[in-house]
């Protein structure tokens, strides 16, 4: 009873807050359906810290038989691992040692390209990182080498570097929702404001078309389509 008590009044004081921003706002002030899609919202956020929490002991156990080993490989994993955690910054050195004990590896390249961008402290070194991996395999990763490539170019301030590679990207495996945003992004940063709106109106869309768990999928997007008209 109280768990519930708690998860109420959070949701009442969330839906206060949320219904303040601009543009989002409008929507959690709708009676009821803001209240509705505040629940559902800390719901998810709930069920994804508990998630978190029940793997965090097997990760750390994990990290731990990794880092006990003092190889290339091992190097490697462990900073994959740190990556997929949302610890770019730690997975760094990790993977940069075992780049140098393995240059021939593309994902390991690939992911120390990844994890320096994901860092922010190096967009010139990350893309130096991705780069090496495009001219070996321009279609590496799916095509996810070249997109972050262009979000690294962007990052550096070589927005018609980013452009290009995003368009590359559309012409071998059409537009996704994650390239339509990034290319509305840098449409905006280049001055064309009607390019960007109108890329940033395939976005969910493209979303919606995308197959299994295309609703859920197209409600994130959606919201993402928003906070970039309102912030860039």
């Amino acid at each position: 009873m109280a768990r519930l008590l708690i998860f109420f009044v959070c949701v009442f004081i969330l839906t206060g807050f949320l219904a303040q921003l601009p543009v989002v706002g409008a929507l959690f002030r709708i009676p009821f359906l803001g209240f509705w899609f505040t629940a559902l919202l800390v719901s998810a956020v709930a069920a994804k810290l508990g998630a978190e929490a029940v793997d965090a002991g097997a990760r750390r156990r994990l990290e731990r038989s990794l880092g006990a080993v003092d190889t290339p490989h091992h190097k490697g994993k462990l900073g994959v691992l740190l990556l997929a955690q949302g610890k770019a910054r730690r997975a760094i050195p990790l993977l940069e040692a075992a780049s140098e004990g393995d240059p021939d590896s593309l994902e390991l390249r690939y992911r120390l390209g990844e994890a320096r961008l994901r860092a922010g402290r190096n967009a010139a070194a990350a893309q130096q990182a991705l780069d090496s991996v495009l001219r070996e395999d321009e279609e590496y990763a799916y095509g996810g080498a070249m997109l972050r490539s262009a979000e690294a170019s962007r990052d550096a301030g070589e927005v018609p570097g980013a452009l290009e590679r995003v368009t590359r990207f559309e012409r071998n495996h059409g537009a996704t929702p994650e390239s339509a945003l990034l290319r509305a992004r840098l449409l905006r940063a280049a001055g064309d404001a009607g390019g960007a709106k109108q890329a940033l109106g395939e976005v969910v869309p493209l979303a919606a078309a995308s197959g299994r768990g295309a609703a859920s999928r197209t409600w994130t997007w959606r919201l993402r389509t928003m906070l970039a008209r309102c912030f860039g």
